[in-house]
């Protein structure tokens, strides 16, 4: 095997203490020892430290160390036919050659023994298969989690009461000794607790590495939880270990430090300093200082918190101060409870500029919406399939052509309909955690889901007289895309582009915009609206005056106009809306007269000759010219063209268009010949009638646009049915990951800062603007998911939030989700707490849209290919284009608003700079471009903006990003000092809340999948501290 000679010869000469029994022991040479010099047994001092036997030279320590003995893969014999008398063996397993030893009395050897056979792996192994099924045995359950591989469950995550702080302590060491090199050390603490009776020591955390410093001043504090049910009478134990080798993180323990809970709450300001020991009770040299804080809870669970005879204050310098106050208690909040689980924090502390201390924590958890709002889509989906499938069953008499078109529509709409189906039953049944795991992201079960989706908080406070409490919230999650339908082709935005050749042989060519079913849409919704205009005419007639009913026939006009175009009593031209009506009216009435004259051929044999020659003679006359303008109407017979001066009749476009025409004005004349002092009786005698006539008519045609409107959509989805319905699937499923993160998104911001002055009303004028931050490189497969991403976050544009009250106090906050694809509408009942805080006028009818913008640098080492070699235009049009969206919404902000309703910031740089700025780093070509990121995202916080960060799975590259962003925040809007920056940033990247986010996805590590090759391409702000990587999958 392979060593290093002088690192073992310093681990064989450390001091006693390090070593579990050291003594003289006789060795044999030669007949199958390694010592071949000489027969019979030698005297060599030997010691034993873990796996290894270290031998020397000389019979005392004094001598040189000569070998070593790795004892793996061996078992441990006596040897009684040994002339050396208390003789034992080393027998290695599949070797020729053994060990033999012998000991100076029978005691001595029997330890000897006892000790070597412990000393193996798998002995070690096997001690704890043993213990662990005991205390199975005994609790029923498994003490250590398999998921975090072999560290000690502490309790049910999904326990909220377990992840309540209690106690928070802060530390820092003075006057460490230096090593042998004569350097400062590189030094952690870890802090473990023990209650009596109990006699084993828990570990409740550690604290950050601080690198070559001997009066460190740790930034990451230690939290006690209500699950270490501390007291007054626990035992602490800080235990002091130095960075020997920092390409593998080999560590060895300094010292240690023991007290109790109740000598540090009845030390001066709850600050105690204590003399660092080694493990035989020497004093090292240095200390360590404990400086501890209660949290204040809401209503703390009995016996699990220090009974102090004073209060525990929060100052580190030596002055009075207030409690910390609680930062987020998931037990305590109905809402936290009710949407999101499985919390994880990091608390930091650290001195401004003006030295007061800054309270910072991290907080990450899983939102329940991951799996609940796919369910919800799933279910919107498979209504609007079975809508669909009406309207196509209305569509009858069609001919052989479109008719089989019509049954192969219907076919892929089943396999559809099974498969949203399927998925709906999977979420159903599921009942596994509550985000998906970034190596899930190809499984077809959860392609609706997001990946890894989680919400980050940061907490700030400022223990000075003008400080303030801050709170800052991102949503992390990986991009949206189908991953399990691959990129070969690319994504949504070039296929959406790319018109596929099949379409230049489809049935009939596809309609110009409207779409067949965006002209739906407008239709439904211009219907609600005429129904509505005509529920006030009635309203007016019967509470009001004449004059009103007047007004509101105006208004009626108006709306009829939009769904008919130009007539008589309007003075406005054809609608857009309209023309397309007549179009898809006209190509209905062709495709049903031509199917109509088929199946009248095999009927003119039995008909008699005169009734024959009648009707060949008519139908001669009405099929010589058949075109888009002309008219045509079923008579009982068949179908037959209409003259100009006769399409008044009913059963055509025109003719419904006039019967309106005629119900209005009939309506408007009874108006017109009331007198000014009717009475309501009269009034409603005069309008009641022709209201519901109109209606009638209104209804009559609404019904016959839609069928005419469901046959151009059903050619336009033939044209290339495969195609389109593969696009309609794929987009699917990433708009469902993309109003999944937004709406966690929303929640969230509306929760923080509903009570902010202006808030609400700046969501009702202009909306919530969203902003996604793309990590993506523009090469490869990470091309096809940023278009993807690029087309659902555009989707977005389709939802609208409507907020209400629930009625009941306990209720569920869990929004719903109504619509269809075209509009989707997400339903948010806030607790009357909540609401309290608007005034009923702002909350009345509360409903926004949201805003969404994306912009994407890519970050790692493909993105340089791509800059060099491929195409980086998709980032480029896509980061100018939102740029524009940006800046119209920026005109909007600061129109409406006054510096006085806009959040506040400590930042000497105004909007407009930023957005100067911003727009000058888009415009300019540069490698790597991270300031576009930065910027936008800092204005869209200045903006009550809600952030969004994003890489193919949200682990490594959102990990750098967010952790930047937040130390950034915290220079410009708390008075972190810059000397300070780089190593909190360092600290939240190796021991933060991301680092845990690498195992939850993981399992087997928590190293960023980065490789040292991949991080020279990384600008320098994105690279992970030595010790966090390591190539273990995609990022």
């Amino acid at each position: 095997m392979r060593f290093n000679s002088k690192e073992l010869i310093n681990v064989a000469i450390q001091p006693a203490k390090f070593f579990t029994k050291e003594g003289p022991l006789y060795i044999r040479n030669g007949n199958g020892g390694w010592l071949r010099k000489s027969e019979g047994y030698q005297e060599k001092w030997c010691r034993l430290r873990g796996n290894l036997l270290f031998y020397f030279k000389g019979r005392d320590l004094l001598s040189d160390p000569q070998g070593v003995i790795v004892l793996e893969q061996c078992f441990i014999q006596e040897e009684y036919r040994e002339i050396q008398p208390h003789a034992f063996c080393v027998v290695f397993v599949g070797e020729e050659h053994n060990q033999y030893f012998a000991a100076h009395s029978t005691d001595q050897r029997d330890e000897w023994v006892a000790l070597l056979q412990q000393a193996s792996y798998e002995s070690l192994r096997g001690q704890l298969k043993s213990l662990r099924g005991q205390l199975i045995a005994r609790t029923g359950r498994d003490p250590i989690n398999e998921q975090r591989h072999g560290i000690l469950d502490l309790g049910d995550p999904m326990d909220l009461q377990q992840v309540e702080p209690m106690l928070e302590m802060s530390l820092a060491c003075s006057d460490l000794p230096k090593t042998v090199s004569g350097k400062a050390p590189s030094t952690f603490i870890t802090i473990s607790v023990v209650t009596p009776p109990e006699t084993e020591w828990t570990k409740c955390g550690q604290t950050e590495i601080i690198d070559s410093n001997s009066d460190p001043f740790y930034l990451m504090t230690v939290v006690f939880e209500a699950s270490s049910r501390v007291s007054v009478i626990t035992r602490l134990r800080a235990t002091l270990y130095e960075i020997r080798e920092k390409p593998n993180g080999a560590v060895m323990p300094m010292g240690s430090a023991l007290c109790s809970f109740r000598d540090i709450v009845t030390s001066p300001e709850n600050r105690l300093e204590l003399t660092i020991m080694s493990a035989d009770g020497r004093s090292i040299g240095g200390t360590i200082t404990l400086f501890l804080w209660e949290l204040d809870l809401p209503a703390p669970p009995k016996n699990t918190t220090i009974q102090k005879e004073k209060s525990v204050t929060n100052s580190i310098p030596r002055q009075t101060s207030t409690r910390k106050k609680k930062a987020l208690s998931l037990t305590q909040d109905s809402f936290y409870k009710a949407l999101y689980c499985c919390p994880i924090s990091k608390t930091y502390r650290y001195p401004n500029t003006d030295g007061a201390i800054v309270v910072v924590q991290e907080i990450m958890v899983e939102s329940k919406l991951s799996f609940n709002l796919p369910q919800q889509l799933m279910m919107l989906y498979l209504q609007e399939e079975k809508n669909w499938f009406e309207e196509l069953d209305r569509l009858a008499n069609l001919n052989e052509e479109y008719e089989a078109a019509r049954k192969e529509v219907i076919a892929e709409h089943v396999k559809l309909n099974a498969t949203y189906r399927a998925t709906l039953e999977f979420f159903k049944n599921y009942r596994g955690a509550q985000f998906k795991r970034s190596m899930d992201k190809t499984d077809k079960q959860l392609e609706f889901v997001p990946t890894n989706l989680h919400l980050q908080m940061l907490k700030v406070e400022e223990n000075m007289a003008d400080g303030r409490d801050a709170s800052y919230d991102i949503v992390t999650f990986g991009a949206p895309a189908a991953h399990p339908h691959k990129f070969r082709h690319g994504g949504l935005l070039k296929l959406l582009h790319n018109t596929p050749e099949e379409h230049q042989n489809a049935i009939r060519p596809r309609s110009q915009v409207p779409s067949a079913k965006d002209a739906s849409g407008q239709l439904n919704t211009i219907k609600e609206i005429v129904e509505q205009q005509l529920d006030k005419v009635v309203t007016a007639a019967k509470d009001y005056s004449l004059d009103a009913v007047k007004c509101v026939l105006l208004v009626l006009n108006e709306k009829l106009c939009k769904i008919i175009g130009h007539h008589r009593l309007c003075s406005c031209g054809s609608t857009v809306l309209q023309e397309f009506l007549i179009t898809c009216d006209t190509a209905y009435f062709e495709t049903t007269y031509t199917s109509y004259k088929s199946a009248l051929e095999p009927k003119r044999g039995a008909i008699n000759g005169s009734e024959t020659s009648s009707i060949l003679s008519a139908e001669s006359t009405h099929s010589k010219i058949v075109t888009p303008e002309d008219k045509w109407t079923f008579d009982g017979v068949g179908f037959v063209k209409i003259d100009a001066e006769e399409r008044g009749k009913p059963g055509t476009w025109q003719g419904m268009k006039h019967q309106i025409e005629d119900c209005f004005e009939v309506l408007q004349q009874s108006v017109e010949m009331l007198p000014h002092n009717a009475t309501a009786t009269e009034r409603c005698h005069a309008t009641v009638s022709s209201v519901q006539t109109l209606r009638d008519a209104v209804n009559h045609l609404h019904t016959q646009a839609r069928i005419s409107i469901s046959f151009t959509r059903m050619k336009e989805e033939h044209s290339n049915l495969a195609f389109n319905m593969a696009l309609k699937y794929r987009r699917d499923v990433a708009f469902s990951q993309a109003l999944t993160a937004a709406t966690c998104g929303v929640i969230a911001k509306l929760r923080q800062c509903i009570d902010q002055k202006g808030f609400v009303r700046q969501l009702r004028t202009i909306g919530m603007i969203v902003h996604f931050e793309s990590l993506l490189s523009t090469y490869g497969e990470e091309m096809g998911m940023l278009e993807d991403m690029t087309v659902a976050i555009n989707d977005l544009n389709k939802v609208t939030f409507h907020v209400r009250e629930m009625s009941n106090p306990e209720g569920d906050p869990t929004p719903t989700v109504t619509g269809d694809r075209s509009k989707v509408i997400v339903n948010v009942p806030l607790s009357s707490a909540m609401c309290s805080k608007v005034s009923a006028e702002l909350f009345h009818n509360f409903q926004f849209k949201v805003v969404p913008i994306i912009f994407s640098v890519g970050l790692n080492e493909e993105q340089t290919l791509a800059e060099l070699i491929g195409d980086t235009s998709i980032q480029e049009n896509t980061n100018r284009e939102n740029m524009s969206k940006l800046q119209k919404y920026y005109d909007l902000f600061v129109h409406e608003f006054s510096p006085d309703d806009r959040p506040k910031s400590q930042s000497p740089v105004t909007l407009d700079i930023l957005v100067s700025s911003l727009a000058h780093h888009v415009q300019l070509k540069s490698h790597k471009n991270m300031e576009i990121l930065q910027i936008s995202s800092e204005l869209t916080r200045r903006m009550n903006g809600v952030r969004f960060t994003s890489c193919k799975s949200a682990k490594d590259r959102t990990a750098m990003s967010v952790t930047l962003e937040q130390c950034s925040l915290l220079q410009k809007e708390h008075q972190m000092d810059p000397k300070i920056f780089q190593h909190l940033l360092d600290t939240m990247r190796s021991d933060g809340i991301r680092r845990d986010n690498v195992r939850k996805n993981l399992v087997h590590t928590n190293k960023y999948a980065f490789s040292k090759m991949q991080l020279r391409a990384f600008p320098k702000l994105y690279r992970p501290p030595d010790r966090t990587f390591g190539k273990q999958a995609a990022s």
